[in-house]
């Protein structure tokens, strides 16, 4: 599952949004993400607001600084836990199934996920992601560079178990 999610990261010209529950990616996900921002790549992510589990709440903020660094733009959903997975690339191609952003489901668990390549599909998947755009908090730099000393520790507690999770 990895390599397709690379291959779609690495494809990714103008667009690439995501939406995923827990993000603790591995690290060539990691880079495709901040080089496709560095590359001028609008890329957006959703990621709930809300934990339900508390440990990889934590580990996932901790890939949030990279990220924002490189200037990709972070959305935290506040209507309750969104757990879609999601990606959409440019106008032509999207992936939707079970595969979390994380070691687990890219490399050890069995998943399903769908690569879909029909615009009229990337379109309403487009549209959704409109949807949970204004029902988000975007993280800015500022805000996030303001973040408290506990968090930063809890982030970086987290990130250690990161392979675990």
């Amino acid at each position: 599952m990895e390599q397709g999610y690379f291959t779609l990261i690495a494809s990714a010209q103008r667009r690439l949004w995501l939406s995923t529950p827990y993000l603790v990616p591995t690290d060539g996900i990691l880079s495709g993400l901040i080089s496709a921002a560095l590359g001028g790549v609008d890329v957006r992510l959703v990621i709930p607001s809300y934990p339900d589990h508390r440990t990889v709440y934590w580990a996932s903020k901790s890939f949030l600084d990279p990220l924002l660094r490189a200037g990709a733009r972070v959305f935290l959903y506040k209507k309750g836990f969104t757990h879609a997975k999601v990606i959409i690339v440019d106008d032509e191609t999207a992936s939707v199934g079970s595969t979390n952003m994380d070691l687990r489901s890219l490399a050890i668990n069995f998943e399903v996920q769908a690569f879909i390549y029909d615009r009229s599909v990337v379109r309403r998947l487009e549209e959704d992601f409109e949807v949970d755009f204004a029902d988000s908090h975007e993280v800015t730099w500022e805000e996030w560079s303001r973040r408290s000393l506990l968090d930063r520790a809890r982030e970086s507690g987290a990130r250690l178990l990161s392979s675990q999770l």
